[in-house]
């Protein structure tokens, strides 16, 4: 196994340091995990979704979000196919029949994931970030169509977005989170005009616990992301956010639950 020994003294060190104190709620980012070499299955994959959600102590997942040429919606990360799939191209350019052709060039092949009935049905097994990737022509307006369509349950999905055009076009239909790359972009009077803004969403190394304290004085949650180490996970949780979404769910559940 690729570094199992090492991997497994990690696991065991760092679950004898829990951080008992966090009532962050644990959410798969992409499911299972976004580029770390002992997830099972791929990110965004319905068998990643599914392994996810089946843990004790994972509160949900966040998915990516991407619309096709006709109107429908996949779940994948990257802006190109060609990132990992056995096709080229966009999301964005590709029809509804090619992208049903899609799967990932892993042992397991898992194919892409269409958000339909059925896909929400096993995102409904827990709590669901979408986080909305969008290009320059992106119609938000066929994007909110879509999404109404399926008719989510909005007391157990909220949406991620990093533009406010998207934030203006959802607000009066979805609970939204915006997205920032760093504490500096946020306009903090905006945030507090802002009643159907959530949160916001952004790296663990962005952020502080006197700044989370400080959103939550606000009234706003806050999500953190991108963490792989057993240190960045536990530097997180001890920030207190509302939401870590990980890049090792079962090493993160272990540090907060016996």
């Amino acid at each position: 196994m690729r570094g199992g020994s090492i991997f497994f003294l990690l696991v065991l060190f760092w679950g004898c340091s829990k951080v008992s104190e966090s009532s962050t709620k644990i959410i798969g980012h992409g499911g299972t995990g976004l580029n770390i070499q002992s997830a099972i299955y791929h990110d965004n994959s319905l068998e990643a979704i599914q392994y996810a959600l089946s843990l004790p102590h994972c509160y949900g997942v966040e998915v990516d979000v991407r619309m096709d040429s006709e109107g429908e919606l996949w779940l994948f990360h990257d802006e190109q196919l060609n990132q990992g799939t056995n096709m080229d191209g966009t999301i964005e350019s590709s029809s509804t029949s090619a992208l049903t052709t899609a799967h990932y060039q892993t042992l397991k092949k898992e194919a892409l994931v269409r958000l339909n009935e059925e896909t929400k049905a096993v995102l409904s097994e827990g709590f669901c970030f979408l986080d909305l990737k969008a290009v320059a022509n992106t119609s938000w307006d066929l994007f909110r169509s879509a999404l109404l369509s399926l008719q989510l349950d909005t007391t157990k999905t909220a949406l991620i977005v990093n533009n406010w055009q998207a934030f203006e076009a959802l607000k009066d239909d979805f609970s939204m989170y915006f997205s920032v790359s760093d504490w500096d972009q946020m306009n903090l009077s905006l945030l507090e005009n802002q009643p159907r803004l959530q949160g916001i969403c952004l790296r663990n190394e962005e952020i502080t616990r006197e700044e989370v304290n400080f959103l939550k004085s606000i009234n706003k949650k806050v999500i953190v992301y991108e963490m792989r180490s057993p240190s960045g996970i536990k530097k997180a949780l001890k920030k207190n956010p509302d939401y870590v979404l990980t890049d090792d769910l079962k090493l993160t559940i272990g540090m907060v639950y016996p």
